[in-house]
């Protein structure tokens, strides 16, 4: 009925202290950080060049292929936009931070959000308005 007790004699069986197993947390990290990362980039390669080899099968050109990926003009603005608003927003977070007893990480996660959406908002604005103005031609 009762567990028998091991005796003091007996040596205990560690497979790993708690110094190894925190040293090997980055190495495992950082190994499968990488592996995922070249998963990702491989498999977004492997799945373009399939839909251009189906292109080519089809009969499609190269111009035909590469004409399909149109690049807005709008979108070094839209991205320029993005990054101001995320700088601003760790300025202004890292001010706030230092002046108010908040928590530090809700405060950089919230400004980074809100000026990067702000830059976003602005980016929109700024599209719409010139939009607007342009006269299109459809033919």
């Amino acid at each position: 009925m009762y567990a028998k007790r091991l005796s003091s004699k007996q040596p205990k069986i560690r497979i790993m202290d708690a110094g190894s197993l925190a040293m090997l947390i980055p190495i495992f990290g950082i190994v499968f950080g990488n592996a995922l990362a070249f998963g990702i980039i491989y498999f977004a390669i492997m799945t373009r060049n399939r839909e251009r080899m189906a292109l080519i099968e089809k009969g499609a050109t190269a111009e035909e292929i590469y004409q399909s990926r149109k690049v807005s003009k709008y979108s070094a603005l839209k991205n320029g936009l993005f990054l101001i608003g995320i700088a601003v927003g760790l300025i202004v977070a890292a001010i706030v931070a230092a002046t108010t007893l908040l928590n530090p990480v809700a405060v950089y996660f919230a400004f980074i959000l809100l000026f990067g959406g702000l830059g976003l908002v602005i980016f929109y604005l700024i599209y719409t308005k010139n939009e607007r103005n342009q006269p299109r031609s459809d033919f």
